[in-house]
């Protein structure tokens, strides 16, 4: 099982008037505008050029601009601050790894999340996501060009729960619990890699090697899981609340839903680390027993071979007077008492219980 890790850079955290990428991602910045009302649904590509982002926008519909891959900071930094954000705002959505967190202010609604899924090979894939809300402009931005919104976009197209006539609050929602889903379905691959790891430990039949690695990372995915999903605890209050021009109080029960899912991902993650712990501590001991057991072994095969050394000493002597030399069958005698002071030595040990 392997894992995506990602170095940052460290100066975005400076407070300065120009900010950049700080990831590691080369996926080039595209954007593309999806306009959705009761009737219709349709979606354009934006240059990332454009002079004037808010030429796409149309009153009569949700607005939902998709920026996948950060490299053109300066493109999005135009865009971010047209619609109304601050240059810190601007640090936060360049900045990946960023602490998680909902702001609302005036009205304005910044969300910065993590989501994290597993590859088909075992590898545990995050994506850094920011969300910008504002009236009927919701704003995706993402690191890398995976489809990580297709089934948002399939509920569009379906119309699911009557989404193309509710406020944007509600796309918010469809959203959130996408990326929810992901860690809900990560938290418990995760949970059932670890009970497989204690089966296996408890059979005392596995390679030592290969189980603490996988120990190991469960472990980190443990961790990254928790701190994706623990600091949005605090911060999700916010969403529970009516927020002028994004949500509304009909709305707040969708909300609601999800804070039970992240209930359930903090729940996880909490039993996920007991049954760590206690692998951890149930590998020890095992590990101890197991070279019990290879000692024993040694031990009795050293214990077989000590007369078997002593007689081989006693032939190998260079004298011309030394006992059955001379013998027709001293070689034959030779093996027979050698193969019975064996048999004897493992009839003796076993009757005593030593092994």
């Amino acid at each position: 099982m392997n894992f995506h890790t990602k170095e940052t850079s460290y100066n975005n955290r400076y407070f300065s008037e120009k900010y950049y990428y700080s990831g590691k991602s080369n996926i080039p910045t595209s954007m593309r505008i999806v306009w959705y009302n009761q009737e219709m649904i349709d979606s354009e590509l934006i240059d990332p050029g454009t002079p004037c982002f808010s030429f796409f926008l149309r009153e009569d519909c949700i607005n939902w601009i998709k920026v996948q891959g950060l490299r053109d900071a300066e493109n999005i930094t135009r865009m971010v601050l047209e619609f109304g954000m601050t240059s810190l705002d601007v640090r936060d959505i360049l900045t990946p790894g960023h602490v998680v967190k909902i702001d609302n202010h005036n009205n304005k609604v910044l969300i910065i999340i993590n989501s994290c899924s597993f590859e088909h090979d075992d590898h545990l894939f995050t994506e850094y996501i920011a969300i910008f809300v504002k009236g009927n402009l919701l704003i995706t931005f993402a690191e890398t060009d995976e489809p990580l919104f297709e089934n948002v976009e399939n509920a569009l197209l379906g119309n699911v729960m009557n989404v193309r006539q509710q406020s944007s609050g509600i796309l918010l929602g469809f959203i959130l619990n996408s990326l929810l889903v992901d860690l809900i379905e990560s938290a418990s691959r995760m949970e059932r890699m670890l009970e497989k790891i204690e089966d296996t430990l408890l059979s005392n039949n596995y390679s030592q090697k290969s189980l603490g690695h996988k120990i190991q990372k469960c472990r980190h995915v443990c961790l990254i899981i928790r701190k994706n999903s623990h600091p949005l605890r605090s911060e999700f209050g916010t969403l529970l609340t009516p927020i002028e021009a994004v949500t509304r109080q009909e709305d707040i029960y969708m909300f609601e839903e999800l804070s039970d899912q992240l209930e359930f991902i903090i729940q996880t993650t909490y039993n996920s680390e007991s049954m760590l712990n206690s692998l951890v501590d149930l590998y020890a001991p095992n590990n101890d027993m197991r070279a019990n057991v290879i000692m024993e072994r040694l031990t009795i095969v050293a214990t077989l071979f000590i007369p078997i050394t002593f007689l081989v000493g006693v032939w190998g002597m260079n004298f011309d007077y030394t006992p059955e030399l001379h013998t027709k069958y001293g070689y034959l005698l030779a093996w027979a008492v050698i193969l019975f002071t064996a048999a004897f030595t493992w009839g003796y040990m076993k009757r005593k219980k030593w092994f």
